[in-house]
């Protein structure tokens, strides 16, 4: 008579863990709970500023209030979608890159702002020829100073593109890649970044713009170059609006 020996399961193997195996489900509660947390405290957060408007500049607030909405969004991706499945923002793609691809990320900046603003350009022509965007004047509420060009500064060109990164290459053009391959990954991710932020008008410039910051994820493959590039985009893009301002132009209402 023979026994079977018994069977231990080999924990000494690693079992392979990508996001492609985050559930829609967890991705849909992510947004949901999101919006759920803006809805409720974007008002308590305005009201506050309103009742100490003589101590809380416009550009203080606003800065304060992009580094809530993400660290926000950023703690929920975590929370539902990296640490439920026991995934890390490392495999998300928040890799070590080399310094080559950090230079290489900021040269890229120049060719990408000259090809957003010739489709941003092509898109007034065609559809719109007097349109302002209304971002311009959220931005600015204070015309120029120094605190607020700092401020702007911080969130437009720092906390921005970190969270927007890790959100929209990190998570979302992952989790489309190993699901659906490169091509939908980049379209879908890239029209869905130009559309979250809120102006129709944008959208095929900021999706271009998308376009580049995902297929510089995938030649480097890391997070890090893509951010420096939205990073240095962003601040080129804020230095010339409050260049502009400083000389005594205003910006048009939209």
């Amino acid at each position: 008579m023979t026994t079977t020996p018994p069977q231990f399961e080999d924990n000494s193997i690693p079992k392979f863990k990508s996001i492609g195996q985050v559930s829609i489900k967890d991705l849909i509660l992510t947004i949901v709970v999101f919006l759920i947390i803006l809805r409720v405290s974007i008002p308590f957060i305005t009201d506050l500023v309103t009742h100490h408007s003589e101590t809380i500049t416009p550009s203080f607030a606003i800065t304060c209030l992009v580094l809530f909405q993400n660290l926000v969004l950023l703690k929920l991706i975590h929370y539902f979608v990296l640490k439920k499945h026991g995934l890390t923002w490392k495999d998300a793609g928040l890799q070590p890159t080399t310094l080559k691809w950090c230079y290489s990320a900021i040269l890229l900046a120049l060719p990408l702002m000259i090809i957003v603003g010739l489709v941003n350009f092509g898109m007034m022509q065609f559809v719109d020829k007097d349109f302002v965007n209304p971002q311009l004047q959220a931005i600015t509420p204070e015309g120029f100073t120094w605190t607020s060009f700092i401020f702007i500064m911080i969130a437009t060109g720092i906390i921005a593109p970190i969270a927007e990164e890790l959100t929209f290459r990190g998570v979302l053009l992952g989790w489309l890649d190993q699901r659906y391959g490169k091509v939908i990954a980049i379209v879908i991710s890239s029209i869905f970044f130009g559309s979250v932020h809120g102006v129709p008008m944008l959208i095929p410039a900021l999706s271009v713009a998308g376009i580049a910051f995902a297929l510089l994820t995938y030649r480097s493959k890391s997070l890090w170059p893509p951010i420096i590039l939205h990073a240095t985009f962003n601040m080129f893009m804020t230095s010339t609006l409050f260049f502009v301002l400083s000389q005594g132009i205003t910006i048009p209402e939209a």
